[in-house]
């Protein structure tokens, strides 16, 4: 086989995961809908500096798609693990000047453990994570009572995907060759809807009450769902 005939092979075996991912139209369509609504957010918020890199979050998670459907899933899972990353140092960054302007001179690294730390790993005196009752306290009161949930959501999640940043043994199993796997896939959309509920809270927690009330109902359609399960937020529209 020549090279060129090698790549065609890989080309032809990722149009064939592919077509066998399109007919989870209603899955893909829900990727469509949470990058448009990070475009919306990035819009609202391009005031605040730290605004453009939800752009660079909502272009990773068209990455990750793309390889999602291509039957590229370590790919995907690791996009998708820098999709989360990503948009809770957003909200960090929005609070802490200083370190975005090092991390955007490569000073500055992003560092999980900063952003969000376990509820032991906690001191009331400090609470620079994000998820922590001292930043509830200053910008949504009112969520205080999720935090706990959502801490153990994003930590969770963020596990499960660094499982593939790592490679570890037990995500080499569907990697050998380029096909379609239901069961990645699937994987995959539960860690992805676990993602939309922890950015769209902490993107609420962070920004919603400083932003107008005119901006606010532009994001009422794509907070519908989400606003469902915390009546806090629902109240604001």
């Amino acid at each position: 086989m020549n090279i060129q005939d090698y790549y065609r092979q890989i080309a032809q075996k990722t149009k064939e995961a592919i077509e066998k991912s399109i007919p989870f139209e209603s899955d893909l369509a829900k990727i469509y809908t949470f990058t448009e609504e990070l475009l919306l957010w990035h819009e609202i918020l391009k005031d605040r500096e730290e605004s453009s890199i939800i752009k660079n979050i909502a272009s990773e998670l068209q990455f990750s798609s793309v390889s999602l459907t291509s039957g590229l899933y370590r790919n995907a899972f690791v996009s998708l693990r820098i999709v989360l990353e990503l948009s809770i140092a957003t909200v960090f960054f929005s609070a802490n000047e200083l370190e975005f302007r090092e991390w955007k001179s490569c000073k500055y690294d992003i560092k999980w453990g900063k952003l969000v730390r376990r509820k032991d790993e906690q001191s009331d005196s400090e609470g620079r994570d994000i998820l922590s009752k001292r930043w509830a306290e200053a910008f949504f009161p009112e969520l205080e009572i999720y935090i706990d949930l959502y801490r153990g959501k994003a930590i969770e999640t963020y596990r499960d995907l660094s499982q593939f940043v790592h490679g570890n043994s037990q995500t080499w199993s569907s990697e050998i060759e380029i096909s379609f796997s239901e069961e990645q896939f699937k994987k995959w959309m539960k860690n992805f809807d676990q993602i939309v509920e922890i950015v769209s809270f902490c993107f609420c927690l962070r920004f919603l009450k400083c932003i107008e009330s005119s901006q606010r109902e532009k994001l009422r359609s794509s907070l519908t769902e989400f606003s469902r399960k915390i009546p806090e937020i629902q109240n604001l529209f």
